[in-house]
């Protein structure tokens, strides 16, 4: 096995010598376990195939690091310009407008399921009462005079 490998290696060795241009006819291997010859004349004709395919490099990185050409980057632009305009936008509008006014339309809003109005309204009807001599609660939430009730058909 040794010696089929030796010998693989040793044409490949030769042809790739005949293939360059070098030649190949001062050469030849003799195997001593296995008794084989090679000699250059086999290889002396025969060329490597072409590659069908060549190797390309990527020519847009997808890796490319922005620090290494603008250090004080943002990660909006790799244009320094453009980057800095970039992020002073996005932090007026984030800032400015966003948090600003956004607090202060967040403090004006209405009364929520109007909690302030019925307190002011508990409060007036509480004075009213306090001030004519009124039970400030009553037990009967209407007045039992003005409701008419069915008559009893017995």
């Amino acid at each position: 096995m040794a010696a089929g490998l030796l010998g693989l290696f040793a044409r490949r060795l030769l042809a790739a010598a005949a293939t360059r241009g070098h030649l190949a006819d001062r050469v030849r291997w003799e195997s001593s376990s296995a008794r084989a010859v090679i000699a250059p004349s086999a290889v002396v004709g025969k060329r490597a195939p072409e590659p069908t395919m060549r190797w390309q490099e990527d020519p847009d990185p997808e890796d490319e690091n922005l620090y290494e050409k603008n250090p004080d980057s943002h990660g909006y632009d790799k244009d320094p310009t453009v980057d800095v305009w970039n992020m002073r936008v996005v932090f007026f509008f984030g800032f400015s407008i966003v948090l600003v006014l956004g607090s202060t339309f967040v403090a004006y809003l209405p009364d929520y399921r109007m909690h302030e109005w019925s307190r002011r309204e508990a409060e007036k009807l509480v004075k009213y009462r306090e001030a004519h001599g009124l039970p400030i609660m009553e037990s009967n939430c209407f007045d039992p005079s003005k409701i008419q009730l069915p008559e009893d058909e017995d």
